[in-house]
């Protein structure tokens, strides 16, 4: 990743996010809410590594930290229930999931494809009431 100044004013560096135009014009909205909870996180990490962090900042990273995992789970969930995904091998999936064994990610798949959707999936998959 490359940093550009944001503002001379301000000195903040920004982390660009390399996206092809047809993603961001997909991803609209969403995808200045996600960029905001990961600022937030990287925020939080910093702040961590510095040892500088004030309890309000720290329930701030907690926030985001939870608020962006919750919409990567259902980025991941989404994607298992896609009919592509039905093509895609256990051993694959173990591996794409960080699993050592086949059967885990065969029981994950399982135990999710028999939950209802949630709220967040149907967020992902662009189609959120």
């Amino acid at each position: 990743m490359s940093t550009d100044p944001a503002s001379d004013n301000h000195r903040q560096e920004q982390l660009l996010v390399p996206l092809a135009a047809e993603d961001v014009a997909a991803l609209g909205s969403d995808g200045e809410q996600l960029a905001a909870l990961l600022a937030t996180v990287l925020h939080g990490l910093a702040l961590l590594r510095t040892g500088c962090a004030s309890a309000s900042e720290l329930a701030a990273a907690i926030e985001g930290t939870t608020g962006l995992l919750e919409r990567l789970e259902a980025v991941r969930n989404a994607s298992l229930r896609q009919p592509a995904a039905k093509d895609v091998s256990h051993a694959d999936l173990a591996a794409a999931m960080h699993l050592e064994s086949r059967a885990t990610a065969q029981s994950r798949r399982r135990t999710l494809l028999n939950k209802p959707v949630s709220d967040l999936e149907r967020w992902a998959t662009g189609v959120a009431d």
